[in-house]
């Protein structure tokens, strides 16, 4: 039984490299022990078998690496950590001073941090027994990502011309994933993403200028890795249509706004009828939020209504569009059924808004193939709702025919369109 044991012990003396020396051997008569001895003897030499797991991890850089091996008895053995084919411990003894041993009962723990990219390697745990037994735990070093956009910051181009923008991945273990994403927006194909590291367009408008985020990831953090490069696309003005007409009444204030694309800025002017207004009447007030030009008209006169035309301008070109403000009455809203109840004869309906009283309205019809208009006029009734009504009675009408209907409002400012 000592002598087994003694042949362990000499096995941890060889780990060590340390000389053995010794008295002269004892033999004993193995045959001979009581059986119970026998028993404690293969408990003592049988191989430690291993709690702890293989494992294989990925750290993120700057983390701290713990690594288990933990058996269901070390008592007679030496456990030894080796960093690939390199010894780093032997026992509570450390070689690499670059880690650390936590001790735990029939066991330890490496500890390593915080974790370099050197510290990527295979971690094996090894048992001095007569036959060696180990695990190994995989590490792999997880490195933020570093990137690049070119060109830097900003992009100018015309509208018309190509754009391209690259996001080079500098460093980063694993390689990222490399994705672009416009702030606030949808990319110009309507995509929330898109994947690569090359950003090209053919042909720029407009629509394809904004701020451009590049995205790395590798799982390293919460959030990839981002920047941004600003495109920025110079056209002629673009001005969105204005309502045809405004509808409005005496001593009322009324708001045109006129909004404008350009880039670069574009210089906005207001005409009414060709001539242009300056800001230094009391009647007029200009206003403008980021590209939202507006005109105030206060309190409506007469002298008010006319056609106003906002226009933009940059050295690309120029756009402009008007809109008429007038008192007279909106078009009419037709509320009767198309088709009529009776062979000969159908009942019109109609309403209509207006801000000053509606007197009259002017009612035309006609059979769908003749030219001619047949023409009536019908007091207008005032709607609970503030809105003008009427109702007209088309008789002596052809059975089975299609006709054709129009109605004008009288205000004091004239007759509207029909």
């Amino acid at each position: 039984m000592y002598k087994r044991i003694f042949l362990s012990l000499l096995i941890v003396q060889a780990v060590f490299s340390l000389p053995y020396s010794s008295s002269e051997d004892t033999v004993y008569e193995y045959e001979n022990l009581p059986e119970n001895e026998k028993e404690d003897e293969y408990r003592v030499l049988s191989t430690p078998r291993f709690l702890s797991t293989p494992q294989t991890l990925l750290v993120n850089e700057g983390e701290t690496i713990r690594l288990p091996c933990k058996v269901d008895r070390l008592e007679g053995f030496v456990m030894l950590w080796k960093k690939n084919k390199d010894i780093i411990t032997v026992g509570d003894q450390i070689i690499d001073k670059s880690v650390r041993l936590e001790k735990t009962s029939n066991g330890n723990s490496i500890v390593i941090g915080p974790a370099t990219t050197e510290d990527e390697a295979d971690y094996t745990c090894q048992i001095s027994a007569y036959k060696p037994t180990e695990i190994t735990h995989s590490v792999k070093i997880r490195v933020a990502p570093v990137i690049m956009i070119s060109p830097e910051a900003v992009l100018v181009v015309t509208e018309g011309s190509p754009a391209h923008i690259s996001c080079s991945v500098v460093s980063g273990s694993p390689t990222p994933q490399v994705t672009w994403r416009r702030r606030e927006r949808k990319m110009p194909g309507g995509e929330e993403e898109v994947v690569g590291n090359i950003l090209h367009f053919p042909e720029v408008t407009r629509h394809h200028a904004g701020h451009y985020l590049c995205q790395a990831d590798n799982g390293f953090g919460p959030t990839p890795v981002t920047k941004e490069i600003k495109l920025e696309v110079h056209h002629a003005p673009k001005v969105e249509q204005l309502d045809t007409e405004l509808y409005t009444g005496l001593h009322l204030e009324e708001e045109i706004v006129c909004t404008v694309h350009s880039s670069p800025r574009a210089q906005v002017t207001w005409t009414k009828d060709g001539q242009t207004l300056e800001n230094n009447s009391p009647d007029l007030v200009f206003g403008q939020e980021a590209n939202k030009h507006s005109l105030t008209l206060k309190k409506i006169s007469a002298d008010t209504f006319g056609k106003y035309t906002c226009e933009a301008k940059n050295e690309f070109g120029m756009d402009r569009s008007s809109i008429e403000v007038s008192g007279k009455a909106e078009p009419a809203v037709f509320t009767s059924a198309d088709i009529s109840l009776y062979p000969d004869s159908y009942t019109l309906a109609w309403t209509a808004e207006s801000k000053s009283d509606i007197s009259t309205f002017l009612v035309q019809f006609k059979e769908s193939r003749s030219s001619k208009w047949t023409s009536m006029e019908v007091t207008a009734t005032r709607s609970p709702n503030r809105s003008w009504q009427g109702t007209a009675l088309l008789s002596h009408l052809q059975s089975a025919a299609q006709y054709e209907a129009k109605v004008s409002s009288k205000n004091d400012f004239g007759h509207s369109e029909p």
